[in-house]
């Protein structure tokens, strides 16, 4: 209540001449969300609201330039006479341009500081992502990326872009940084992220950037960024249930409301999940509330604030190995995720100011099952993380061209576990930051995008040892050529760095499979450099494809080597290399959508002192939806080459040296096959999904088992 108090200090009340109106787009007259909406001469500014609805207030009479501006759509520019015996209402249409993109971003979304040419928005969209219910689930569809979890629904998720890491067991996968509207929401003791705490009924679109975004985000986000844009609420109220049934007595239930009370846009939902899991002690529970508030203050002033706690339990189903069939994990775990956010910024002129605020806090708790055999029990431990962020920034716009972004970032993150080692008591990281982004025109259809970002991070482990130091210069080189207004080429030149986790430096533990881990003070922060040239090509909605070619260079790599004990290390040069292409084919006149993708990658350790795992060759991803009468058909298939794997089980394991040789494995390719039948009833989505569809047998981790064939049904109604 004091966090909602201190919000709704923020209002205050206007007389005097208004404009409102509503932005559509021109063609299919579907209402535009995020479109700025500025008058130059007053200084002063809104956007529109997810159903195209603006309103300013408070003008003085006279004539008036509006300039209506939204990334993919041409600049509009109206001049408009106000005179003092009406209020003026309008009905703007805005025509599409693809690729087009004008630097103004004055009271949408919070600024972004990412390039969106090379950016990947993802819509929520049923028939191109075959209705998916998880992030983890929509992820494993994009090319790119690999997705390495227990089940769609647990909390225990790996991500990889481009071969950012394996998913070795033990290591901490940290390289990909989750935001939650552009703030970080990573678990301090080991970079990772609860990925599917977020109210996933809540999200509204996802940004994918493949590859280093330090010079933007700094740590944590040498890999790739995973950005969730969730709803900003609608002015009518509406309420929309979600109910999932599923094979293993999976079930879920959610509502979600979107609305306005007193000129404050909400939008929350409440939502539980259950399943008995797909084999031995893969079960998982999981409670979530989320709350989101978005206030304009006046026309060139606006807050939000947002709340979302998740209290989930998951069992730690452990390998299934056929030499040793005893071999099962009896562990499980409790988790209290939350997230406080708060963010305000304010129409200064030619620019923006906005401060941002969070705090996130993970409680988790590792126990032995009831039914645990007294050889098995490895007792109770914790951990205890939180992180305090602060952001402030300042974005200017020269001209539509030309836009600066300068600011700094300062964050505390501190844990504690019975986990680490004794001298560690509460290890903590200190990080300090200063950025800055320049994007300008420079020619006709050339723009210049440059960034700089500057890290500074402390981490202190305890009285018992003497605080470490890294520091980071992360610059970014963007150009972008626009061939016509539907396609455009760039090449893009980036620096990344990651500093060691807390888990990495300090920790000691022995796992339920007989591993034990000892962290590493002597690390160093390992860096990658990005070497990238792609093209994209659309036509409104009908037609879109693309190519990428990429080239990175990791120096220092963190992994983990199976010594005595188990530690991670700094590895020498890994060089990665690949390509990716795709495209999405919409024939509107049979109402069939294709969509393929296809990545390949390489990956070399030049060194040659380690085998680089589960890495695949080759991805590729194929959906065909065809839509016809009060019925939606989607049938989607993916396929992943063949990935080595170490055999940390076998007891195979000669020591050289002080480090085990594990036998080196290969996973077989896999080929997995959905299909989903949808049919509308009133203003609701029943939908029939059968995973797995030829019962395949295949595991993403070594001896770890995923689900066969498996059927969901769905009734949602979903935000619109």
């Amino acid at each position: 209540m004091y966090y909602l108090s201190s919000f709704l200090i923020f209002t205050s009340f206007v007389s005097g001449l208004s404009i409102s109106g509503t932005v559509s787009d021109a063609k299919s007259k579907n209402p535009l969300e995020s479109v700025n909406i500025i008058i130059d001469e007053l200084q002063i500014g809104t956007a529109s609201d997810s159903n195209g609805y603006f309103r300013l207030e408070n003008l003085p009479t006279g004539h008036h330039k509006l300039l209506y501006s939204l990334i993919g759509y041409k600049p509009f520019t109206q001049l408009l006479h106000i005179n003092d015996t009406n209020q003026t209402r309008l009905d703007i249409k805005l025509e599409k341009s693809p690729i087009q993109w004008k630097a103004i971003n004055v009271m949408g979304f919070i600024p972004s500081k990412h390039s969106p040419e090379t950016t990947e928005i993802v819509e929520r969209n049923k028939l191109t992502n075959t209705d998916q219910e998880t992030l983890s689930a929509l992820l494993t569809n994009l090319h790119g990326i690999e997705v390495q979890s227990a089940h769609e629904y647990g909390r225990n998720v790996n991500i990889s872009i481009r071969g950012s890491s394996d998913f070795k067991p033990g290591g901490y996968n940290n390289r990909v940084l989750l935001l939650l509207d552009g703030f970080p929401v990573s678990i301090p003791n080991s970079g990772s992220s609860d990925w599917n705490a977020i109210p996933f009924e809540t999200i509204k679109h996802i940004e994918v950037i493949r590859g280093p975004a330090s010079s933007v985000y700094g740590h944590n986000s040498m890999g790739g960024i995973v950005n969730l844009v969730t709803e900003t609420g609608n002015h009518s109220n509406k309420w929309y249930p979600r109910l999932r049934y599923g094979s293993y007595s999976s079930n879920a239930l959610s509502l979600s409301y979107t609305g306005i009370i007193k000129n404050t846009k909400i939008v929350s939902s409440v939502g539980y999940g259950s399943s008995n899991g797909h084999r031995f002690n893969s079960g998982y529970e999981q409670k979530r509330f989320s709350i989101k508030l978005n206030k304009s203050i006046s026309n060139n002033q606006q807050a939000q604030f947002s709340f979302i706690n998740a209290n989930s339990f998951n069992g730690q189903p452990g390998f299934v190995y056929p030499d040793n069939p005893g071999l099962k994990s009896y562990r499980e775990s409790n988790r209290l995720s939350s997230y406080l956010q708060f963010y305000y910024k304010a129409l200064l002129g030619q620019s923006i100011a906005s401060v941002s605020i969070a705090s996130n806090q993970f409680d988790t708790d590792y126990n032995d099952r009831n039914d645990a055999p007294e050889n098995k029990i490895l007792g109770r431990t914790h951990y205890r993380d939180k992180s305090y962020i602060i952001r402030g920034q300042l974005q200017r716009f020269f001209d539509e061209e030309t836009n600066l972004i300068i600011g700094t970032e300062i964050s505390l993150e501190r844990s504690r576990s019975n986990v680490l080692r004794n001298i560690y008591v509460q290890p903590e990281q200190f990080t300090a930051a200063g950025f800055a982004q320049f994007r300008k025109q420079i020619f006709i259809k050339t723009i210049f995008d440059f960034g700089l970002r500057y890290d500074f991070r402390e981490v202190k482990g305890g009285d018992g040892y003497k605080p470490k130091l890294f520091e980071a210069i992360s610059p970014k080189l963007n150009l972008f050529y626009s061939l016509n207004s539907k396609s455009t080429v760039y090449i893009s030149i980036n620096q990344g760095f990651r500093a060691p986790s807390i888990s990495e430096l300090f920790l000691e533990y022995e796992s339920s499979y007989g591993l034990l881990l000892l962290g590493n003070p002597t690390l160093k922060a390992e860096s990658l450099t990005n070497i990238e040239t792609g093209f994209k090509h659309q036509t409104e909605s009908n037609l879109s494809f693309f190519g990428n070619l990429f080239f990175n260079r990791y120096r220092d790599m963190i992994d983990f080597v199976y010594t005595i004990p188990v530690r991670s290390i700094n590895r020498g040069t890994v060089h990665g290399s690949g390509f990716e292409f795709g495209s999405n084919i919409n024939l509107i006149r049979t109402g069939s959508i294709i969509n393929f993708n296809y990545s390949y990658l390489k990956m070399e350790n030049i060194n040659k002192d380690f085998p680089l795992l589960y890495r695949p060759n080759h991805k590729i991803r194929f959906t065909f939806s065809q839509k016809i009468p009060s019925l939606d058909f989607s049938f989607s298939t993916r396929y992943t080459s063949t990935q080595l794997y170490e055999d940390f089980l076998s007891d195979d394991h000669p020591i050289e040296n002080n480090k085990v040789i594990f036998p080196l494995e290969t996973l077989p390719a896999t080929i997995i096959t959905d299909v989903s039948l949808s049919k509308t009833i009133l203003e609701y989505d029943l939908t029939i999904k059968v995973k797995n569809l030829f019962d395949r047998q295949y595991v993403l981790i070594q001896h770890y088992p995923m689900p066969g064939r498996n059927f969901e049904i769905s009734i949602n109604k979903a935000i619109k």
